[in-house]
């Protein structure tokens, strides 16, 4: 059985509402979203593992588009790690000069361990090294 949300407030809704009935949002609108936008949207979906898959798609798609809501997310109360290691190394894939200060701020991140792989990242994007896999942390 499908679970359907609100793309703009996340709550539950019945397969073939026409608007939210949490926050009013017509939901025939979210069609329009190309597919970067709904993936953006994406990253506040309420699963979290539908929030990483968003992600790393956006960084496979290079999705400059996406880089001010990765640093929102970065510099919020997010504290998911896997989450937040996601959004790094898709910042890592997107060639912007945004990219090296979302690198930068994250290297000071309250979480130990996001502040050293956004230092170990930042060590590849100077050094232009070339990961070997996509995520070596995944294990």
């Amino acid at each position: 059985m499908l679970t359907y949300y609100c793309p703009n407030c996340w709550t539950i809704v019945e397969e073939n509402q026409k608007v939210c009935p949490n926050c009013g949002y017509s939901l025939a609108d979210f069609a329009h979203f190309d597919f970067d936008d709904k993936l953006i949207a994406a990253l506040h979906h309420p699963v979290t593992e539908r929030r990483i898959m968003a992600a790393q798609v956006l960084g496979n798609r290079q999705c400059k588009r996406a880089l001010p809501e990765f640093r929102k997310i970065l510099e919020s109360d997010e504290s998911n790690y896997f989450f937040l290691r996601a959004i790094l190394l898709a910042v890592l894939k997107i060639e912007d000069p945004e990219q090296e200060e979302i690198l930068k701020r994250a290297a000071r991140h309250k979480s130990k361990l996001i502040s050293q792989l956004a230092v170990e990242l930042l060590g590849e994007l100077h050094t232009r090294t070339v990961r070997e896999t996509w995520d070596h942390h995944t294990g």
